[in-house]
């Protein structure tokens, strides 16, 4: 919902099942939008932030984890259409995060970038994203591990002699 240029929105979603509450996900955003059209030409912006909870129920190795997601994200971008002929859209989502899917826990930042062009009947997407996690995984190799002989560290410290 908007009113004047500020607006915002959001979501409940509940998912029951015999055994109890199998997903619950909330979400609530808020920001500004703004549009123009100027006859040949119309387009809009927008910037929006908001925050994400989840809470799902699923089988590991035959037994029932809880796992969860909290983030916050923020979300811009603009549209443009000419004459309704040309149409361009871009789009770019910032978020972090904290997730745990009942074995290990992590935290993560993810960047989307998604561009859009229309040509009378031609359509083309491009999305470009990027995410880094932090934890979680014992898997991760340490910073000795990255260096187990003497040949490599010396290498490695060479490079800032």
């Amino acid at each position: 919902m908007t009113v004047a240029f500020l607006g915002g929105g959001g979501y409940f979603h509940l998912q029951v099942d015999t055994a109890g509450v199998k997903l619950l996900e909330i979400a609530l955003e808020f920001g500004a939008s703004a549009s123009i059209d100027l006859g040949v030409a119309s387009g809009g912006v927008h910037i929006m932030a908001g925050i994400y909870f989840s809470l799902q129920r699923h089988t590991v190795k035959g037994v029932d984890v809880t796992g969860a997601t909290l983030a916050g994200y923020l979300r811009m971008g603009g549209e443009l259409s000419i004459l309704g002929l040309i149409s361009l859209s871009l789009e770019f989502y910032l978020a972090f995060g904290y997730e745990s899917d009942g074995v290990k826990s992590y935290a993560f930042g993810r960047a989307t970038l998604t561009v859009k062009v229309e040509v009378l009947f031609f359509s083309k997407s491009i999305e470009i994203s990027v995410e880094k996690r932090f934890g979680g995984s014992g898997g991760d190799p340490t910073f000795l591990d990255t260096f187990d002989t003497p040949a490599i560290w010396d290498e490695y410290a060479s490079a800032f002699a």
